[in-house]
């Protein structure tokens, strides 16, 4: 008597098994290898795109129009970037009621040599500032005169 036994796919079909091992494993790693990468590539795009979205110039060389906002002894922006000796016009927009906010610039974080210094106003209210960015190109550094320690960025000329 023969029985209708089940036989098991590796039996019937060895090749069809180790190809769907083979799959599982290249799909497996291709996965991880873009989990891995993708943190890259996003802050990438993140970063260029932060270029333009914090006071980037739109075209190389052209003046930089960006707007500052000042809320909870905090600056929305920690990056403004512009090219050697372009027209600046910053806008600060002094969201905390009450409170002394300006936005300068310096050379750097010891605030020993001044780039521009704007007004210091208090909120809410809109202070528009304009000045030349330095004709060389660096990392210079940009605070709140009243919270320096609270409130800072570094501003890209390049």
């Amino acid at each position: 008597m023969i029985r209708n036994q089940k036989r098991p796919i590796s039996e019937t079909n060895p090749a069809l098994v180790y190809g769907l091992a083979i799959f599982i494993f290249v799909f497996a790693v291709a996965t991880a290898g873009m989990l891995v990468l993708a943190p890259l590539v996003d802050s990438d795009s993140k970063s260029s795109q932060a270029v333009v979205e914090e006071g980037g110039p739109s075209t190389p060389g052209g003046p930089v129009n960006v707007t500052i906002t000042a809320r909870n002894l905090s600056y929305d922006k920690r990056t403004i970037t512009a090219s050697p000796g372009v027209d600046m016009t910053v806008v600060l927009d002094n969201q905390d009621s009450g409170v002394l906010h300006n936005i300068a610039f310096y050379t750097n974080r010891s605030a020993a040599t001044k780039i521009y210094v704007g007004e210091l106003t208090a909120g809410p209210g809109k202070l528009t500032e304009n000045f030349k960015a330095p004709s060389s190109a660096g990392n210079y550094f940009f605070r709140c005169d009243a919270h320096p320690d609270q409130m800072t960025g570094t501003f890209v000329v390049k």
